[in-house]
Formats: structure tokens, sequence, C-alpha cells
């Protein structure tokens, strides 16, 4: 049985879940799915078609499923679609698919902090840390461990690949690959993410085999098709080089590029 406070307005169409909590001035909509053990602190409020796993913690102010900000909305059935396990803090905002029938999906073990928020029709991957007012627009995907630090901006249709990581007030236009991390203001690669690398217990041969990919693509003067081509001739196809090379060969609106001017300065 759910707990809820006498001053939360919960619909009665909703579906809680055992050892639900929900607690003071919480509103929860007619078509929301709230599973086990989840714990609504206070003040939030979700709406549309959401559904939530298990053991999800929300803090106040977060408001989960209201339309998305998008003007082409009509008002159709899209939905919002949250895992297990996941952490949102205070001001968090998450919308569902802006066309019919789409929807936003936010996987497993996130922690999204403060006034962190999720557009219409993203997909974000498990164990994703998003820092306060971290800001991925429409249709980004961000991959499983990735990191969005403060007051960072994904543009639209943008992918952040796995354990990636965008530093502080950075604003990324472009695909910003597994493993690479992006510190500077100039949409540029800064280097590998080796401190994530090793903390996810990468092996030490496929982090020396992404150094080299890191070399080749991001800090040699060839263009990405030849580094492509260098990388297949010179580098060990470990699991972590495969992924990024699906992942540039995938792109749509192209790859985040290196320092600029490139020179072959390494990253240890």
């Amino acid at each position: 049985m759910a707990d809820i406070h006498p001053t939360a307005v919960v619909d009665a169409n909703a579906e809680l879940a055992d050892n639900v909590k929900i607690g003071p001035l919480c509103v929860i909509g007619p078509n929301v799915k709230i599973g086990p053990d989840c714990e609504l602190v206070a003040q939030i409020h979700i709406t549309g078609h959401t559904t939530l796993g298990r053991k999800n913690t929300i803090y106040p102010f977060a408001s989960m499923g209201t339309p998305p900000q998008d003007y082409d909305f009509n008002g159709e059935v899209s939905y919002l679609k949250i895992g297990d396990g996941n952490t949102f803090r205070e001001g968090f905002t998450a919308n569902p698919g802006t066309k019919p029938g789409t929807e936003t999906v936010i996987g497993n073990n996130c922690y999204f902090m403060a006034n962190s928020h999720v557009a219409h029709n993203c997909v974000i991957g498990d164990n994703v840390i998003m820092a306060n007012d971290a800001l991925p627009a429409g249709y980004s995907e961000i991959g499983d461990r990735a990191i969005l630090s403060g007051l960072t901006a994904v543009h639209q249709f943008c992918r952040v690949g796995r354990l990636a990581m965008i530093g502080g007030c950075c604003a990324i236009s472009k695909d910003l690959p597994p493993y690479m991390m992006c510190f500077t203001k100039n949409n540029r690669v800064s280097g590998l993410n080796l401190i994530g690398m090793k903390r996810s217990g990468i092996p030490a041969e496929s982090i020396k085999a992404m150094k080299q990919v890191y070399r080749i693509f991001f800090r040699s003067a060839l263009t990405p098709k030849l580094a492509m081509e260098k990388i297949e001739a010179e580098v060990p196809i470990t699991p972590e080089v495969e992924e990024f090379m699906d992942f540039v060969k995938t792109t749509k609106r192209g790859i985040l590029m290196g320092p600029a001017p490139r020179g072959g300065a390494e990253t240890d």
C-alpha cells in the first residue's frame, strides 16, 4: 500500500505500487504509474503518460510529464518512461515525446542535480550524472556513465557517448564520442576521460589503444576519413575502439574535433 500525505492530490486513476511514499503537496495525474519503493519528498508534480520504475527518489519542485516545450506539439498522447534507482533533485524537469506515440526515456541509477532538464524525445542511459542546470535539448542521446557538468548544454539531435564528459559551462553542437572529454568553450574535444575509464574497470590494453585513437583522430593533421583508416590499420580493435569507430561512422551531426592547431601532443 502507498503512503500518501493528506495534503497530496493523487488522481484516483493513478497507479501506485507498494511502498510508494507521496509527500506533502504533491500532485499526481491520472495516467501516471509509479513503481515500488519510490519516494516523492514534497511539492512534486507528475502528470501525462509518465511511468517510473522502482526506488526512484524525487525532491521538491520537480516536474515530470508536462507537455514538451515545442511549438509543434498538438496535445497528442506521448510518453515519459523512467527506469529504476534514479535520484531527481530540486527543480528537475522532464517532458514526454513531442510526436504522437513517441517517448522520452531515462535509464537506471542516474543522478540529476538541481534544475537539470531532460527535453522531449531524449534518451538518457544508465548511471548518467547531470549536474545543476545541465540541459540536453530535444532528441539528444546521452550514453551510459556520461557526465554533464553544471551549466552545460547539448544541441538538439546530438549524442554524447558512453563515459564521455562535458565540463562546466560548455555547450556542444556536434557529437561527443565515447570516452572523450570536452572542457573548452569552443566546441572541441579536450582529451580522454582516463579517470572514468580506469574507475569503470576498462583494461589497461584498451586504455592504451584509446590513447592511440585520440592521438590519431583528434591530434593529427588527418581528415576524419583518413584518421579512421589509420586507426583500422594500426590500432588494436578492442571493444572500446570498436565502440568509438561505430559511433563516428553513425554520426549525423558530425563529430567534435580536437584542439587547434593539431600537432602530435599526447594524453597520459
